[in-house]
């Protein structure tokens, strides 16, 4: 699994009317991995995330130019399919977005869209994807009950569950553990770090110490920016921009 080619982003930029909160973003992001995209709230880094599936058009009064390639396509070209897009991509938000229906179904649903299949095919998808992100010992006697009466913690993980369940290529995070407890917030960490050698891994964070333990590379977005790009070991030893050293310092407010 994992996307075939490193992801390419050209001259991308993102308005809302007058409004530019993306100016000329160029990156490349390789295959595999965690790719963290950091920096400061309202620099652009949840909107650039929104870019990779195009639920940035979802918005009102946004206007997108240039081009961003998944496996060598421009998703952004006007005739890609959204379907088989979002498809390659599973989404976690800062919120879970868990299903009205049982764990079961949540895991299920998106796999049986893509696919025919009978239910002993559909209840061994189950285990394997609940195994997965550590949640099928805890659930395992109420595949039936809601999702919705699960904790916070456990309704993301089954949302990632949820996501890989569909066989993405890459699975994109916005802040997926700010609304969680630590211990919860340390469950979805070790998640994506099991994955990651499967799975091209892009997550958005303010949190420097997230971005430490968890980035292979790191993207730092300011004011709608791409400052600098890096592997983590070298972007937190050695910046190279005066910005990005102001941030790791603290002297830009998170």
């Amino acid at each position: 699994m994992g996307a075939k080619q490193p992801i390419k982003i050209e001259n991308l930029s993102v308005s809302y009317g007058n409004q530019k909160v993306l100016k000329s973003i160029n990156l490349e992001i390789p295959e595999k991995g965690i790719t963290v995209i950091l920096g400061p709230s309202g620099c652009g880094k949840s909107t650039l995330l929104k870019c990779f599936n195009r639920i940035i058009e979802l918005e009102e009064n946004v206007e997108v130019e240039g081009k961003l390639f998944v496996d060598g396509e421009d998703v952004l070209h006007p005739k890609t399919d959204l379907i088989v897009l979002r498809k390659k991509m599973g989404l976690l938000l800062q919120k879970p977005q868990v299903l009205p229906m049982s764990i079961y179904d949540n895991v299920a649903f998106g796999a049986k869209i893509h696919k025919n299949m009978k239910k002993k095919e559909a209840d061994e998808l189950v285990e394997k994807e609940l195994r997965k992100v550590n949640l099928w010992d805890e659930v395992k006697e109420r595949l039936k009950s809601p999702a919705d009466k699960l904790s916070i913690g456990q309704q993301q993980r089954l949302c990632l569950a949820r996501g890989l369940a569909v066989e993405p290529e890459i699975i994109l995070g916005d802040e997926p553990t700010s609304a969680l407890d630590p211990l919860s917030a340390e469950v979805i960490e070790k998640q994506f770090l099991n994955l990651k050698e499967n799975y091209t891994i892009i997550l958005v964070t303010h949190m420097l110490r997230q971005a430490k333990r968890l980035a292979d590379f790191v993207a730092f977005i300011y004011l709608g920016e791409l400052v600098e790009f890096n592997s983590a070991a070298e972007f937190f030893s050695n910046p190279k921009d005066e910005r990005t050293k102001r941030y790791l310092s603290g002297l830009i407010a998170g």
